[in-house]
């Protein structure tokens, strides 16, 4: 455990000197300030309404980026070599790193919909209720934690290709994936167009909580796999 909390402390400085992650904060909070200034009526059920589609791609996109971003920079910046030297098993610096990835996933997550809430009170939207607050928050939380899980390939990718190049180009096709085939009838067989379906709907067939589970799992078992039996050179 103290291994665990040891490595995840050098990924967390890691992040904070990160010129780049600063800088993702600042142009999603940017895109949500473009969204509520463009709100016509201004209410909280047209916001929201508006809201909840855009966040569906930022945890799509925050996510992936997070999880990519880890676990390449450490080819990117040759310090791989130096991190497995360590006299720490890997599979421990596999699972700390995920979990950093999940709680900066966690903390983007709160800090998308916080800044959301205070854009809508300084433009003073209309219609607010406690009701429509949590129902929206439910469906935010939700869609955004099945993107953190499918976020996972992010790190196997960055991984087998030794950087963050790969993974983030694996990215944009996956986004544009997702917007031609969320208008489709196959929305519910793609693993990162299924939190849309329930978000929208509430529900998911069986076979899309499969695919689901499937995809997120995939990612995190190969990459402790790559991790474990690859050379690192």
């Amino acid at each position: 455990m103290k291994k665990v909390v040891s490595v995840m402390y050098c990924e967390c400085v890691k992040l904070l000197r990160s010129k780049v992650f600063w800088l993702a904060f600042a142009f999603f909070a940017v895109a949500l300030g473009v969204l509520a200034f463009g709100i016509k009526p201004r209410t909280w059920t047209v916001f929201f309404n508006n809201f909840l589609p855009l966040t569906g791609s930022m945890g799509l996109i925050v996510s992936f980026f997070i999880s990519a971003w880890v676990f390449g920079r450490e080819f990117s910046d040759k310090t791989n070599k130096d991190l497995i030297a360590k006299p720490v098993p890997r599979t421990t610096v596999v699972l700390s790193k995920f979990l950093i990835i999940a709680a900066w996933s966690l903390i983007f997550m709160v800090f998308l919909f916080l800044f959301s809430l205070a854009m809508g009170l300084a433009l003073g939207f209309s219609g607010f209720s406690t009701a429509l607050l949590l129902h929206a928050a439910a469906k935010f939380v939700v869609a955004f934690l099945l993107y953190i899980f499918l976020a996972t390939p992010g790190a196997f990718f960055a991984s087998l290709f030794k950087g963050i190049l790969a993974p983030i180009g694996i990215l944009f096709i996956v986004a544009i994936a997702s917007n031609i085939i969320g208008n489709s009838g196959a929305a519910p067989y793609f693993p990162w167009t299924i939190p849309t379906i329930l978000r929208v709907t509430g529900s998911l067939n069986p076979v899309s909580i499969v695919i689901l589970i499937a995809t997120g799992a995939a990612g995190l078992e190969g990459t402790f796999v790559w991790w474990r039996f690859a050379e690192q050179g």
